[in-house]
């Protein structure tokens, strides 16, 4: 898993959108691509952005639908009480 960072809502959701149009979501069970959440922690210089998960192998493999140089890795530090992924 990678992750693609917006300035903006309306950045994220647009890429939401495509790819929920390139996978034909909804369908079945799945009715999202990705939930938005947002880097909270005041002290990380991605401090307010968006935060959009990129599915590197499996059902929704999209890395290719992105610009491998702007993903990043997971950052521990994006939330005050990080979750250990």
């Amino acid at each position: 898993m990678k992750y693609k960072l917006y300035a903006t809502l309306s950045g994220w959701t647009s890429r939401n959108d495509s790819l929920e149009s390139h996978f034909g979501i909804p369908n079945g069970n799945t009715v999202c691509y990705a939930e938005v959440s947002q880097v909270t922690n005041p002290d990380n210089s991605d401090y307010e952005k968006y935060i959009m998960p990129v599915c590197t192998e499996g059902t929704w493999k999209c890395d290719d639908r992105f610009n491998a140089s702007e993903l990043v890795n997971w950052d521990e530090d994006w939330f005050a009480d990080a979750p250990e992924l």
